[in-house]
């Protein structure tokens, strides 16, 4: 008699870790935009470049070096 056996399932991490490469792929990797980070005051990123939030007025996530998260006016 056959043990059937289950199926291997891919854990959190390798699931995050092959969308994040697809994500960047298809979205862009962060940009730098000229904006000054309030926090440390080196220069924002834009972390989707290719994505405008849908808000009014329209938005851009950004982000920092040193943590900071947070979004621009597009």
């Amino acid at each position: 008699m056959k043990t059937k056996t289950k199926p291997k399932l891919k854990t959190l991490d390798e699931h995050n870790a092959e969308y994040f490469q697809y994500y960047r792929a298809r979205y862009g990797e962060p940009v730098k935009n000229g904006i000054s980070c309030p926090e440390c005051g080196k220069e924002l990123w834009d972390s989707n470049p290719m994505i405008t939030l849908t808000s009014h007025p329209a938005q851009k996530n950004v982000h920092c070096d040193c943590g900071y998260v947070g979004y621009r006016i597009a």
